[in-house]
């Protein structure tokens, strides 16, 4: 939503009272006699004056009357975000590494009022650890939700997915996200968003094994559960 101002002219019939004093009095004369002057302003304010204290009373007087109005013009309400993450890799309970990673997002940055983004996108995430590298590429349906309206916002962030896996021997699984930060609004469509993020990445890993029986070898795959966690800071723009 774009808000902006317009000047707007228009011509305005009124009476013009001049007191000895000086001082104009621009509106509708209500009362006029012997004895008192009564004159309604543009804003419906009455003012009395006695007679003796007025000096003139022009009637039907044609001014040109400037006026400055908000006006509010409804504009897009899709928004996109690309954002930039780095960070630590945990897979429990066997090695740590790091990943980097970035996202995409279109959707709206308006839900009931409020400056809520709600939308989905595609992500790519690499992750490295124990000496190997992992790619995903998470479809991805994410929420972030500032605590205020104004131009400093705490916010909360969501996202849920099934991130696919593009390595070797790799499979994706579930994707699921969260994080807490800070939103700097730029402009009425734009803002800065700077958070600690956790992330989910179900995924089933292909090793093979080779062994010996008999003189014989013998090479089996085995397909074995992942579940890496990253933490990290994310960066992002919408615009």
């Amino acid at each position: 939503m774009i808000v902006g101002m317009y000047v707007c002219l228009y011509c305005q019939a009124l009476s013009v009272v001049t007191l000895r004093n000086g001082q104009v009095v621009r509106g509708d004369v209500v009362i006029h006699n012997e004895e008192v002057l009564i004159i309604k302003n543009s804003e419906g304010a009455r003012f009395q004056y006695p007679a003796a204290e007025v000096l003139s009373v022009e009637e039907n007087v044609v001014e040109e009357t400037q006026v400055e109005e908000e006006q509010q013009v409804v504009g897009r309400k899709v928004s996109f975000i690309i954002g930039l993450t780095g960070g630590g890799t945990i897979i429990p309970q066997e090695s740590r590494g790091g990943h980097i990673g970035g996202e995409l997002l279109i959707g709206s940055r308006q839900i009931a009022g409020r400056s809520i983004f709600l939308g989905g996108g595609l992500g790519v995430h690499g992750l490295f650890a124990n000496g190997k590298n992992y790619t995903f590429l998470p479809l991805e349906v994410a929420m972030k939700i500032p605590f205020l309206e104004g131009k400093h916002a705490p916010y909360l962030g969501a996202a849920i997915g099934y991130g696919f896996g593009v390595s070797k021997n790799c499979k994706g699984g579930i994707f699921t996200g969260g994080e807490v930060g800070y939103k700097y609004r730029i402009s009425n469509h734009s803002a800065f968003y700077l958070s600690a993020r956790v992330q989910f990445q179900q995924a089933e890993i292909a090793a093979t094994e080779t062994i010996v029986e008999n003189g014989t070898e013998n090479v089996f795959v085995n397909q074995a559960g992942r579940s890496f966690v990253t933490i990290g800071i994310n960066a992002a723009i919408s615009f």
